[in-house]
């Protein structure tokens, strides 16, 4: 090792020592504070970057300390900024603290009312105001998905009485419920744990706000809906021959859903689902361009679980940027695993 590559070596390691010094220093004073004040109350879990920073100076920026209650094992995080002290810092995790309290009382609350309306099986609750201060009440429950594969549905008989018991229990706001696949269980297991989130949990091993959980439906495959609103412009009014054959499809396969008639609620398909089963791919394959969907509902015919839907063909070329070439009906059927595409034809 030549001279000048030795001494960039070792200007290398210094910086690496100083960073690390610079940051580890107000942690350990942090840690300390803690331990001073509230003894055996609270835990240090670790203290986090959750704002950007100089290389060098890597204080700078806003900091999250992840504190857990031992009263109720709920873990919640106090935001420190390069300014704070020992001083500054106690009456933050009182705050913090008092905050977490009535988050968790909260969430107990929407838990016991979600229990009342007789929602049973693997879920948790998440009610709280989002970032922009409009309510939300979200619901995340988990089925297996390799039931459907056998032609079998998401939910026994119990578990729809109690889904269809949330959504005609008059709840304020509507809860939302997502489905996510019974593999993810592992990644949810502190929630599930408790049947609702808390301020933070750890989610795919990193510490997760409420807020932050409110916007992830990053694995949820459906999600349950008593209306199944269809966008109003899947074919334009000035083709109404098409309009007529494409929303009339879709009143049928509304009016007609199995989940629909016994439970009183749809089972609609997120985007990942799309993505998960490849439909686009098979659209794409089977001569439509776009390859995405403009609807589609879980549903049950001659014993078979199928997702059914509308996908429609741009027409391109044409002085109309909204108008399309063609509708058609598409039945992807879970055990074979094979769609089925259709044309739609128009009474003339």
């Amino acid at each position: 090792m030549t001279s000048k590559l030795l001494l960039a070596f070792v200007a290398c390691l210094l910086l690496g020592a100083l960073a690390a010094c610079a940051g580890r220093g107000p942690a350990r004073m942090f840690e300390r504070t803690v331990q001073d004040r509230f003894g055996s109350e609270l835990q240090v879990l670790s203290l986090r970057k959750l704002g950007s920073s100089e290389p060098l100076a890597r204080w700078k920026g806003v900091y999250g300390l992840y504190v857990r209650d031992r009263a109720d094992g709920e873990p919640f995080m106090v935001r420190l900024t390069q300014d704070d002290s020992a001083e500054t810092l106690v009456p933050k995790v009182e705050a913090a603290r008092r905050e977490k309290n009535a988050f968790v009382r909260q969430q107990r609350d929407a838990l016991a009312s979600l229990r009342a309306a007789g929602l049973q099986g693997d879920f948790f609750s998440l009610k709280a105001d989002s970032a922009y201060g409009k309510p939300r009440w979200n619901i995340a429950y988990f089925a297996d998905m390799g039931a459907l594969r056998h032609d079998q549905p998401l939910f026994d008989a119990a578990m729809a009485r109690g889904l269809a018991g949330v959504m005609r229990a008059g709840l304020q706001p509507p809860p939302q419920i997502d489905i996510y696949p019974a593999s993810a269980r592992a990644d949810y297991a502190d929630p599930l744990g408790k049947g609702y989130h808390g301020p933070i949990e750890l989610i795919r091993g990193t510490p997760q706000t409420y807020m932050e959980s409110q916007d992830d439906g990053s694995t949820a495959l459906w999600y349950l809906d008593d209306k199944a609103v269809v966008a109003p412009h899947i074919v334009s009014e000035r083709q109404p021959a098409l309009r007529t054959a494409c929303y009339g499809a879709i009143d049928a396969m509304r009016a007609r859903n199995a989940f629909f008639v016994r439970d009183g609620f749809y089972i609609v398909p997120s985007g990942n689902l799309y993505r998960d089963y490849g439909i686009p791919d098979r659209l794409r394959a089977s001569g439509l361009r776009q390859g995405h969907t403009s609807f589609g509902l879980l549903d049950r015919i001659d014993g078979h679980m199928v997702l059914r839907g509308i996908v429609t063909q741009d027409a391109p070329g044409l002085d109309d940027p909204y108008a399309v070439e063609a509708v058609y009906e598409y039945e992807y059927a879970f055990a074979t695993d094979t769609l089925q595409v259709r044309r739609l034809t128009p009474a003339s």
